[in-house]
Formats: C-alpha cells, sequence, structure tokens
C-alpha cells in the first residue's frame, strides 16, 4: 500500500479563500451614480428588473436582466441608473495565495450571457437560511466566479511553489493582521532574520512585505466598512489603529477618499458621531 500526500495542493486550497462582504437587493433610480468606483474586492451583480449602466476606459455596458456581470476588483468603473434597476449585488474576495484578489488586474467587466435561470437560483437561495441553502449559494457563487474566469486570457497559470519561510510568514500575517504588525515582529517569531525574510517574501511574491502587510490591511478595511453595524471608529478599532482620524488618514492615503466618503459611495449608512 501506499500514500501519496498532495501537500502542496492543500496548501495551495488552503489560501485560495472566498470572503463575502455583503449579499443585498438594490432597488436603485438615479440617485444611483457614481464616478471612478475602485475597490480591492469584486463585485457579483444580477439585475432583476430595469437597466443600469456601466463604464470603464472607453467602454460602457449595459446592466440587463438575465446577464451576471462580475466587476473585477481594482477596476476603475463608473456606474448609473437612467430610470429604475432592481438587482441582488454581491461584494467578494477571492483571495489569491499571494494575497491578491483572484480577479485582480482584469481590465474589463466580464459577462456571463443568458444566466437568468441562475439568478432565479441565488434570488430563491437568499431567501433562505438553512445550511444547506448557504452552502449551495456558495457553490453557486464559486461556479460563478470560475465561468467568469474562463472569459479572461489565460491567468491562472500554475501558481508557484512559495519557500517555507514565506509561507510561515503568510500563515503569521493572517493570524495577526493588524495595524503596527512590524516586520521584525514577524522575522522573530519565525526565528529568522528581518532582511533573510524579506529577502525570500520578495523572490517569491516579487513584492516587498510591508507592502503587502499595508495592502491586506486596506483591503480588510474596505470589507468591513461595507457592514452596516460597525462605525468607521469600530473599524478603526478593530484592525488595531490606535485612534479613528490615524485610520482615516491611512486610508485617505491609500485610496484617495475617506472611510465616510467609501461608505457613501458604497451606500453603506451607520450611526456614527465623528465626521472622516
Amino acid at each position: 500500500m501506499k500514500i501519496v500526500k498532495k501537500e502542496e495542493l492543500l496548501y495551495i486550497e488552503r489560501r485560495i479563500r472566498m470572503e463575502i462582504g455583503e449579499i443585498s437587493y438594490g432597488y436603485l433610480d438615479p440617485k444611483w451614480s457614481f464616478r471612478h468606483l475602485r475597490a480591492a474586492f469584486t463585485r457579483v451583480y444580477f439585475p432583476l428588473e430595469g437597466t443600469g449602466v456601466l463604464s470603464f476606459g472607453d467602454r460602457t455596458i449595459e446592466l440587463i436582466p438575465g446577464n451576471i456581470y462580475v466587476v473585477p476588483a481594482g477596476l476603475d468603473f463608473s456606474c448609473a441608473c437612467p430610470a429604475r434597476l432592481d438587482k441582488i449585488y454581491v461584494h467578494l474576495t477571492l483571495t489569491h495565495p499571494d494575497g491578491c484578489d483572484v480577479f485582480s488586474g482584469i481590465e474589463s467587466c466580464l459577462i456571463l450571457k443568458n444566466c437568468a435561470d441562475i439568478t432565479q437560483k441565488f434570488d430563491a437561495l437568499c431567501q433562505k437560511r438553512d445550511v444547506r441553502s448557504v452552502l449551495k449559494l456558495k457553490l453557486l457563487l464559486y461556479d460563478i466566479l470560475c465561468r467568469a474566469l474562463s472569459l479572461t486570457a489565460p491567468t491562472d497559470s500554475e501558481i508557484k511553489v512559495y519557500s517555507e519561510c514565506t509561507k510561515a510568514a503568510l500563515a503569521y500575517i493572517d493570524k495577526h493582521l493588524r495595524a503596527g504588525l512590524h516586520i521584525q515582529e514577524i522575522a522573530d517569531a519565525l526565528f529568522v532574520s528581518k532582511q533573510g525574510l524579506q529577502k525570500a517574501f520578495k523572490a517569491d511574491l516579487d513584492k516587498p512585505l510591508g507592502g503587502y502587510i499595508d495592502g491586506c490591511l486596506m483591503a480588510r478595511a474596505e470589507l468591513l466598512l461595507l457592514d452596516r453595524a460597525l462605525s468607521v471608529k469600530d473599524v478603526g478599532d478593530r484592525l488595531g489603529f490606535c485612534d479613528q482620524f490615524y485610520f482615516s488618514r491611512k486610508f485617505s492615503q491609500t485610496h484617495g477618499i475617506s472611510p465616510r466618503q467609501f461608505r457613501r459611495i458604497h451606500q453603506v449608512f451607520a450611526d456614527e458621531t465623528i465626521v472622516c
């Protein structure tokens, strides 16, 4: 008898994760008009009735019932509603082992045509609260994302095998992500030199470790800001910022807008006493 363990495959499976930030119904009118929307998460739109418009680069596309639209993370786009648009929308991240969204870098909206049956199934599953329905909903989302990826140029080449040092660093960051997480802390926890850790990380992921931590922190901030139950102060506290104003300043430096502006654009409203 022989057992062949697929350790690398298991590692990759653990690193590719879908996290849903929001599933909501939008009943939109001409007030739904925003320019230069850009976020670290991917959007999935299911138009139900009416029409809307998305613009990116030199292209403009119409949101129509029967199609499903996947707006990649990082895409700079604008949206508008001429009269009325009812839709289901999902904000999610599908994390690549390197920490980026799998859809990051795709420069156009991906359109799955003639999917009215899938939209109906998704709509029905959104009405239920049992475990099986939630699992079916997630499976449906995975299938939609796989279909969307098949529309792009081949970007899913074989995933590079990382060094053990980089794997350990990624795991530590996942567990301890917060403002003030320093490279020296990670190096000490892994019993390696700071310089050696930075060199290994840059060689494996082709990005500096400090920049990776900041990117993860701000991506996490975006998802938390979508939670209507949390104030901006709550989000800053969860991420380990010493005060709300420092968090707002850091977020604005990265995104060009304040956390409150980000929430306003994404129609997230909460009771907050401090203006950011």
